[in-house]
């Protein structure tokens, strides 16, 4: 036999045997994503919210992108994956990436002090580092209020967003403890400014969108007119959408002022894993975890979070909960899978759809996204008044529909509280009343019930139940304080 015959008859042997295999990985990838539909469709009906959008890169590739509900409720625009969703603090991932780029290119060094490459930042008592910031144990603040947090005031220029904190004392001396804030965030994007001659956004096109192919990434500029931007919701204490807060994001560029999509944020994470954006050993030292000068560790990183030294999925990536957003991405480099979501409602029990999307990728079964269960309490209060919602709860409490839904007692608390808020009082203290006889150890449903007990104007039922929360916790500063007040100390 020649030896091209032999090559010949090789070569159909080899395709021969790789055809089951390819059709058997088409298979798992046909059922896996069917999982990933699924699981979004679920999400989007247990949750009752406006619009999700996700995606997973797997293999190399971006494997599955989805939407889901309504991007504008107003005009009942659908969600698409191309829809702009505010990013919220997935942007500090990408502002850190810049900065780890300029350490790479040795044109700043990250345990220099911060006011060597932004001079108009006052010198503070103990010096702060570049490093400091990007892992939130410089001791700059936080918000001081929510009023700040969805500030309207729009910034013409990064050196005035710096100046709103910049003669504010630090919490605490640098590397001895961490407190997450947006604002240190502003200081590394002056750095950027300030070191390159460039303006941030103009940086961040250069060297990390268009070498990513980010093609649909920018600033979240409140004042523009930019097609298919997503708007953003709240939930009323009565369950109900609201528009989230007019904000000009110009005070938090840097931390949370970035709109972005699905497929965008995958392709930026596929630029991290293949080395265009940083090299490996710089991405090893992004997402190691932060060790304070006392020897306590956080699991953030140098702008990631970090999975926990005994969780089950080795992983880092980012959360973000901005104004009317919620956020997420998760890579896990064993195996170099990423995902997405981003939602457009800022809202509690959303779980953690980044975590549940990794474990299908891994071919786990997860369990249903739980239901709110102040939605399924508000449906029936709306139709029959507090006797509906209480026989409604028993009765889901005694069937199996009670493990479709969030049952902690802080969730039971919840809905004492927004009737509260809604100045139903007298409906709250019944329906806590009937809670505090069935927990009667529970803190959280004390402390509700004594707030209802106080804007029901009861001040002696309300320091009642304060003193009894404070029994359980002692350290609780709004429990100590209106035992003060109540007591007229």
């Amino acid at each position: 036999m020649s030896l091209f015959k032999f090559q010949r008859i090789l070569l159909i042997i080899i395709i021969l045997f790789l055809i089951p295999f390819s059709l058997n990985s088409q298979r798992l990838d046909g059922e896996t994503n069917k999982k990933y539909f699924e699981y979004l469709e679920k999400y989007f009906q247990n949750k009752r919210i406006p619009s999700i959008s996700a995606g997973v890169f797997k293999d190399g590739n971006i494997q599955w992108l989805d939407s889901k509900g309504m991007i504008d409720l107003e005009t009942l625009t659908p969600a698409k994956p191309s829809a702009l969703y505010r990013i919220a603090s997935i942007t500090k991932a990408i502002t850190a990436v810049a900065v780890i780029q300029l350490y790479e290119r040795r044109i700043i060094d990250l345990d220099a002090d911060i006011t060597s490459y932004v001079t108009y930042f006052p010198k503070k008592k103990w010096k702060i580092s570049v490093r400091q910031l990007l892992n939130h144990s410089s001791g700059i603040r936080s918000y001081k209020n929510e009023d700040e947090f969805n500030s309207k005031m729009f910034y013409s220029s990064l050196k005035d967003a710096v100046m709103t904190f910049a003669k504010d004392d630090l919490m605490f001396e640098p590397g001895t403890n961490y407190n997450y804030t947006s604002l240190g965030y502003s200081l590394l994007a002056a750095l950027i400014e300030n070191v390159t001659r460039m303006s941030f956004e103009d940086y961040l096109i250069e060297n990390i969108f268009k070498p990513a192919g980010m093609k649909n990434t920018r600033v979240d500029k409140q004042r523009e007119i930019i097609l298919e931007r997503v708007k953003g919701y709240e939930k009323s204490p009565d369950r109900k959408f609201v528009n989230a807060p007019l904000t000009d994001l110009s005070i938090k560029i840097a931390g949370g002022g970035l709109i972005s999509n699905c497929e965008d944020i995958l392709l930026f994470t596929k630029a991290l894993l293949e080395e265009k954006l940083i090299s490996n050993e710089s991405l090893k030292l992004m997402t190691s975890p932060t060790i304070l000068k006392n020897g306590k560790r956080y699991d953030y990183g140098l702008g990631f979070s970090l999975s926990s030294a005994n969780d089950s999925i080795i992983y880092f990536g980012h959360y973000g909960r901005g104004t009317g957003f919620t956020t997420g991405f998760l890579v896990e480099p064993l195996t170099k899978t990423a995902v997405v979501f981003l939602i457009n409602v800022r809202d509690r029990n959303l779980q953690d759809p980044a975590r549940d999307l990794i474990l299908i990728s891994k071919g786990y079964d997860i369990k249903e996204p739980l239901k709110t269960l102040s939605d399924y309490l508000f449906d029936k209060y709306n139709k029959g008044g507090i006797d509906s919602s209480i026989s409604a709860l028993f009765q889901l409490l005694s069937n199996d529909l009670k493990t479709e839904y969030n049952l902690s007692e802080q969730e039971y608390a919840y809905f004492g509280q927004e009737l509260t808020d809604l100045r139903y009082t007298s409906d709250a203290i019944r329906f806590l009343r009937m809670l505090n006889r069935t927990f009667p150890n529970s803190f959280t449903i004390l402390k509700t019930l004594a707030i209802a007990y106080y804007r029901d104007g009861n001040n002696g039922l309300a320091l009642r139940y304060f003193r009894e929360a404070q029994l359980l916790k002692s350290d609780d500063k709004y429990v100590n304080r209106m035992i003060n007040i109540l007591s007229g100390k």
